[in-house]
């Protein structure tokens, strides 16, 4: 059943939010999770957006195809809430995540982070180069 935007479910929002950051994370298709949920791609794309309530049955299947606890959907949630829940990562940052997590030498992806660090401190002056 779709719900109106001001019906929205902070809760169901978080677990949907965290379902499919994991999903990006594991370089799994929407078409992919969903049959493995039993259910289309679209209806895949209500409950990752917020539109359609997730059922339990549908999260614990989720918590399965995702290789988690079903706990992990729930992470942080108190602190989301509370404090006022931040943006959640677009797919780039996700895709980002991911591929920093493969790199083979810790040195290396330690390097990497830090230099992100260091770039995202520096002062932006509206120019591109």
């Amino acid at each position: 059943m779709p719900i109106a935007d001001e019906d929205v479910d902070w809760v169901n929002l978080h677990v949907c939010q965290r379902m499919k950051a994991r999903r990006i994370l594991r370089n799994m298709s929407q078409e992919r999770l969903a049959k493995a949920l039993g259910i289309s791609y679209q209806q895949l794309q209500r409950y990752e957006s917020g539109k359609s309530r997730l059922p339990c049955s549908m999260l614990y299947r989720s918590a399965l195809a995702l290789n988690v606890p079903v706990t992990y959907f729930f992470d942080a949630i108190l602190a989301d809430h509370t404090q006022g829940s931040e943006q959640e990562p677009d797919k780039a940052t996700l895709l980002a995540a991911r591929n920093i997590q493969r790199l083979p030498d810790d040195d290396m992806r330690q390097s990497l982070l830090n230099l992100i660090d260091d770039l995202a401190c520096l002062p932006r002056t509206g120019k591109r180069s």
